[in-house]
């Protein structure tokens, strides 16, 4: 017999991980998820997609299609979704009848016309959405990602005067206004707090989301902030450097030690606010496609130094690389790079992997992944601020053949060096009406959050998905289309694919 048909908002707190949130519940920091994992079933989910495949514009993907990454083929960020063969849980709920309402998850480019509302994330390579009234939280996110990862400004005070009346009128609140007030006074008073900014950019997209979910109440909605990712990345060290092969300058620690801690009370904050919208009538899912761990390498014993291009047109045209069609910044510092003509790609990638670096402990200028048509192009990191470093272009005529400075093509700009990596456990959390009260779940994989999304929607779940629906349910498992013995393996699924 079938389980009847629930709502289910599932919460994207990107890279969130357990040996971070037990901590912070001991210490009484995140009452929010203290409750939750007493009170409703919750996981360590693996990632099935391991290095060097483990990255979120990759894992995420992994979780709305329910196979991997060897079967739905993504591999760079915001990837087009005519370029991803599988589906995707919006349009399995879709194909159903259900309503949906997607906002910043990974693999929404372009957005489709559904019955509902669709945002995509903020590194796609374009404004739209679904309906287009909603474009002025895009342009948002677009604009301010670029402008902190210095590859735009943040525009005039019409501009910006203009855009937050566009906001007014699409939900934002008085909370959300008082809190960037509040950031930017504070930051006058004293600079070093600007990287508290980050976190302004997930409540003004929660008010958006709140205010389009009352609207549309779709029966599976997503939502999706990085901000927690961001300063893992950036400050872990900063934050405990317990795990690190050198201790955090002083200074460093005392700007941004309360990064870590801070952006998870706010991703506590913010599941708060979405328990308290979805309503006793919804199950409400809080996961994440993989965690996080201190990046800790021998080659990069005080961190590794993030290069980003001063100007990645100017590199392409002085290295010659010509048949250019579009270039969308990603994460800080790579670039998507898109060739049409197969000749001149394969003509671009010869020339960017010839390039090398001196004085660094790692040789290679770039790292280039090809992806049809696009390359996706990250400048190497360094060891050290070595004044001695020159580049080298083999095979570029203009270049200088006693080699180039630093900084005459990057900028090292990034305050800090990497202090968190990517790691295969993720979170998971799962509450709502029927669910279960306090059970552990083990075994999971990123695999099983689409069968067990579908089946709780009362949506079938496809016999060739690899992953098993979830005992979450207090009542039993959750009805499924097959048992797991049934089920196709992911090897099965690519052949059908």
């Amino acid at each position: 017999m079938a389980n009847p048909a629930h709502r289910v908002l599932l919460v994207e707190l990107n890279e969130l991980t357990w040996t971070i949130i037990d901590r912070l519940i001991a210490e009484g920091r995140m009452p929010t998820f203290a409750r939750l994992k007493r009170e409703a079933v919750w996981a360590a989910p693996e990632s099935v997609d391991l290095p060097p495949q483990l990255d979120p514009w990759i894992t995420w993907v992994t979780v709305h299609t329910g196979v991997d990454s060897k079967v739905h083929g993504a591999t760079v960020l915001e990837q087009d979704a005519n370029t991803i063969s599988a589906k995707r849980s919006w349009e399995y709920a879709v194909a159903a009848g259900k309503s949906v309402g997607v906002f910043g998850t990974v693999g929404a480019y372009p957005p489709a016309p559904v019955p509902g509302f669709m945002v995509p994330g903020p590194f796609a390579p374009g404004n739209e959405t679904w309906p287009p009234y909603i474009e002025p939280v895009q342009q948002l996110n677009r604009k301010y990602t670029q402008v902190h990862s210095g590859n735009a400004s943040a525009g005039g005070p019409l501009d910006t005067a203009k855009l937050g009346l566009e906001l007014l009128g699409l939900g934002l609140s008085p909370q959300t206004v008082a809190r960037i007030a509040f950031q930017l006074g504070r930051e006058r008073v004293d600079s070093s707090t600007y990287w508290r900014r980050v976190v302004l950019q997930p409540y003004v997209n929660y008010d958006v989301f709140d205010k389009l979910y009352r609207r549309y109440r779709p029966d599976f909605a997503t939502w999706h902030s990085n901000h927690a990712a961001h300063f893992m990345h950036h400050y872990w060290r900063a934050w405990d450097d317990s795990k690190f092969l050198t201790r955090s300058p002083e200074n460093e620690a005392r700007i941004y030690g309360a990064a870590v801690p801070f952006g998870y009370e706010v991703a506590d904050d913010l599941l708060a606010k979405f328990l308290k919208l979805a309503g006793p009538e919804t199950i409400v899912i809080m996961a994440t496609s993989m965690g996080q761990q201190p990046y800790v390498a021998e080659q990069f014993k005080e961190g590794r130094i993030v290069v980003r291009f001063k100007d990645v047109r100017k590199l392409l045209d002085f290295m010659g690389i010509d048949g250019v069609t579009e270039l969308v910044p990603t994460m800080v510092p790579q670039w998507n790079v898109r060739i049409p003509d197969a000749t001149k790609r394969v003509r671009a990638c010869s020339l960017l992997e010839k390039a090398y670096v001196t004085g660094n402990v790692r040789p290679r200028a770039f790292s280039v992944e090809e992806t049809g048509e696009v390359l996706t192009l990250t400048p190497g990191g360094l060891d050290k601020a070595n004044p001695a470093l020159r580049y080298f272009f083999p095979d570029v005529p203009n270049a200088d053949p006693k080699g180039h400075e630093l900084g005459e093509l990057f900028v090292c700009d990034v305050p800090t060096a990497k202090q968190g990596m990517h790691h295969p456990t993720g979170a998971l959390l799962v509450t709502g009406p029927g669910i279960a009260r306090g059970r552990h779940l083990e075994g999971v994989t990123n695999l099983d959050l689409l069968p067990t999304m579908l089946s709780l929607l009362g949506v079938p779940v496809p016999a060739t998905l690899p992953g098993r629906v979830l005992d979450v349910l207090e009542a039993g498992p959750v009805s499924q289309s097959a048992s797991g013995a049934e089920r196709s393996s992911t090897a099965d699924v690519r052949a059908q694919a």
